[in-house]
């Protein structure tokens, strides 16, 4: 929960509007990386001719000749259409896909026409989402296929992340999360969620839905905000100082998508960003600027560097840095994936280095789509049952199970008579994917009745040998 008191109390960590346009706006942006940062084609222009991934352009509509010399066939399935110069993400509307009727499904479910569209390019077209309310252009652009990193924490559209850049050097940084109250939409003043970010590490920490709730976890889930793991953070670090430096923006914030494929690309720059970025984090900006302010900037790899070493609030990244491994705790949010690989789930494991081999519950493994290779070795285990006298026995049982089975389900790796502290008894072994910490790996389980412990996966060291366990360190 985030101590809004602390900021209130301790005015002189806070950025105010007046001294952020004072002492960092007017005399860090000049006019020609205000107007870059204002106008979205000419940013998108000059960061692509720099080598720094933006989305796919696929049109520009300048008036309304265009407009209706336009060939709306020709786009598309999924795109997205933005003003050049909207602020607040107003006149954005993104677009999924085409129906048999012809008409576009966007977000909300609503459906448009050709006639719909060609309204809302109009209305960007008069101005009315821009900074001035003049004339604008239209954006038209191959819409961002969100990392499946966020599907549980994000409502239908795709999160954003924000880095805040002052003299070359990320500062701070948030990710905006849509809900279903914001339609979809990574907008603050809509209701979507902000977590603050540590630039150690790239994991959230505190969050706050709208401009400055406080809030846990996930609305109607008991999934928590903080935590999450923002994929390829040290690219999103390095393609921000970069962005920086090729559009002259002193002071200012770079704005990224996450694409399931090309990962992260830069969608806007902004020149004049805003504040509440310090109530996601809990903490102020001035310290943090102040702390950059001077600081010579030679190279990308020493702006990522100090963003780490000046506002980071952990050391892990130092370690997995050294060890080539990441670090976790005792337990562990896991992503675990049906036999199919078309759904999966989020499941808290324990992770245990006193096992050899990690276990999953049998009804998890029934949800998975393992149900009828369990239902068939029941039969036959039950069937041999009056043989299992002697280890040797049972030994051979074993094997002659698995020999069946296997000709069936060729997923099936082992079966096994097991010694444990539960008894004995033959083990059923399926090879399962599963991702932990944004490391995908299929892995060895054994299916065991898990339903009277608290965890429904136990991590064993076949599992964990990419990883450094640190008891103390605490998953929430």
């Amino acid at each position: 929960m985030i101590s809004l008191s602390k900021i209130i109390e301790n005015r002189k960590l806070v950025l105010g509007r007046n001294e952020r346009y004072l002492n960092y706006i007017r005399p860090y942006n000049k006019r020609g990386a205000i107007k870059i940062a204002d106008d979205k084609t000419i940013s998108k222009r000059i960061l692509a001719r720099a080598g720094i991934p933006v989305p796919t352009l696929v049109k520009v509509i300048k008036n309304r000749n265009q407009l209706n010399e336009f060939d709306f066939s020709t786009l598309p399935k999924s795109f997205v259409i933005k003003p050049v110069k909207g602020v607040r993400g107003g006149g954005v509307t993104i677009v999924y896909n085409r129906n048999k009727e012809g008409k576009w499904i966007a977000s909300g479910n609503r459906r448009y026409t050709e006639d719909d569209l060609k309204s809302l390019i109009q209305d960007i077209l008069d101005g009315r989402y821009s900074l001035f309310n003049e004339p604008d252009r239209a954006l038209i652009e191959e819409r961002v296929r969100p990392h499946k990193g966020f599907k549980y924490y994000s409502y239908k559209g795709a999160p954003d992340i924000r880095v805040l850049i002052f003299n070359s050097i990320p500062v701070m940084s948030y990710i905006r999360l849509p809900t279903k109250e914001s339609d979809g939409k990574a907008n603050l003043d809509l209701g979507a969620i902000a977590a603050g970010i540590d630039m150690a590490v790239g994991k959230t920490t505190s969050s706050i839905i709208g401009k400055s709730t406080a809030i846990d976890y996930v609305p109607n889930t008991n999934l928590p905000l903080s935590g999450i793991k923002i994929p390829y953070w040290d690219k999103i670090l390095r393609y921000a100082c970069e962005a920086s430096k090729v559009t002259g923006l002193g002071f200012g914030a770079v704005d990224f998508l996450i694409d399931e494929e090309k990962g992260p690309v830069i969608v806007e720059m902004n020149a004049r960003p805003g504040l509440s970025i310090q109530l996601a984090n809990d903490d102020g900006l001035r310290w943090r600027l102040k702390k950059a302010s001077g600081i010579k900037v030679k190279t990308t790899e020493r702006a990522v560097r100090l963003a780490k070493d000046l506002f980071g609030g952990e050391i892990e990244e130092e370690i997995e840095s050294l060890s080539g491994k990441q670090v976790i705790g005792l337990t562990t949010n896991i992503e675990v994936y049906s036999l199919d690989l078309q759904t999966s789930f989020n499941i808290k494991a324990k992770v245990d280095t006193g096992a050899d081999l990690s276990s999953i519950d049998e009804s998890l493994a029934v949800s998975l789509g393992f149900g009828d290779i369990i239902e068939e070795f029941k039969i036959l285990y039950s069937e041999a049952s009056s043989k299992l006298t002697t280890e040797d026995e049972a030994q051979v049982v074993a094997q002659d199970i698995f020999t069946k089975l296997k000709l069936k389900f060729d997923y099936l790796t082992n079966i096994k008579y097991i010694r444990s502290s539960h008894g004995t008894s033959l083990r059923l072994y399926v090879n399962i994917k599963i991702i932990i910490e944004g490391q995908e790996i299929i892995t060895n389980f054994t299916i065991f009745d898990r339903k009277h412990l608290s965890y429904k996966i136990l991590l064993g060291n076949n599992t964990l040998g990419k990883f450094l366990i640190d008891p103390s360190k605490i998953q929430v």
